[in-house]
């Protein structure tokens, strides 16, 4: 049965204090909602100062959480970093890598991106890679060139093996924070490209095993028919996210689909 991830990445908003009612109003949703053994993994990413009292108060075995970002090496003299092997030590599951905010706000580069992905994989986190073209393309071949470029950047140097524990986040730029997201047609053409393409150059079971979720102003408008996606794994919500019963009805449609 396919693995359907609905996740929050919360940008630098929330306090410790509203992260944790937040959490408390999310588990007893899930509790009523969730039967045993549920194929669907729901992850939050707080700010870094929230990490600590997730770990005191999550305790929802499909409810699992992370961070927005890490550095490239466990430890160190990097002044105002976080450690990857710190983040899996305060139960981390994910880390969100290469976001676009990152890229165009704090200048990180594919290279380092790279770097970022490795750390993940060698400390057993699970890399949220934020993938997608900039602008968007007057034909769809513009858009798949793109991505192939930037894939090899990406993922040079790295195995077909651990590439298929990178959850990807096709996140076309230009969708992000819009009125509407890509079209339907448009999300699956792209998203059975990826994986094809992941498939021939780096592992044939790529095209079956490899994870891919959307993000890009998913919205309750949205998330249906996005979801019902067959090549997608799930969404990635970010600002709309922060609203708790927004978030709770994006799971919800999760939970109908997949029944």
């Amino acid at each position: 049965m396919k693995k359907v991830f609905v996740g929050a990445s919360w940008k630098m908003y929330k306090t410790v204090e509203e992260s944790i009612e937040y959490i408390n109003k999310l588990q007893d949703f899930m509790n009523k909602k969730f039967e045993p053994n549920s194929n669907i993994v729901v992850y939050v990413l707080p700010t870094y100062l929230s990490i600590d009292a997730f770990s005191k108060n999550i305790y929802h075995p499909n409810l699992k959480y992370g961070s927005q970002n890490c550095f490239w090496e466990d430890e160190g003299p990097y002044t105002g970093e976080v450690s990857p092997m710190h983040l899996k030590n305060l139960g981390c599951d994910f880390v969100e890598i290469g976001h676009p905010e990152r890229k165009n706000i704090l200048k990180e580069d594919l290279q380092m991106i790279n770097k970022k992905i490795k750390a993940c994989i060698r400390n057993e986190l699970t890399p949220i890679l934020c993938m997608g073209e900039e602008e968007k393309p007057k034909k769809t071949e513009e858009a798949k060139n793109y991505i192939k470029e930037q894939l090899a950047k990406l993922f040079e140097g790295i195995k077909g093996k651990d590439i298929g524990k990178v959850l990807l986040a096709y996140e076309p730029a230009w969708a992000i924070g819009a009125k509407q997201a890509a079209s339907i047609d448009y999300i699956s053409e792209m998203m059975v490209f990826i994986k094809e393409h992941l498939a021939s150059k780096y592992d044939k079971n790529l095209r079956s095993g490899q994870l891919i979720v959307y993000g890009g102003s998913v919205n309750t408008e949205t998330a249906k028919n996005i979801l019902a996606i067959d090549e997608n794994n799930g969404i990635f919500i970010g600002r709309a996210s922060l609203d708790v019963e927004l978030f709770e009805y994006m799971i919800e449609v999760a939970l109908k689909i997949k029944q």
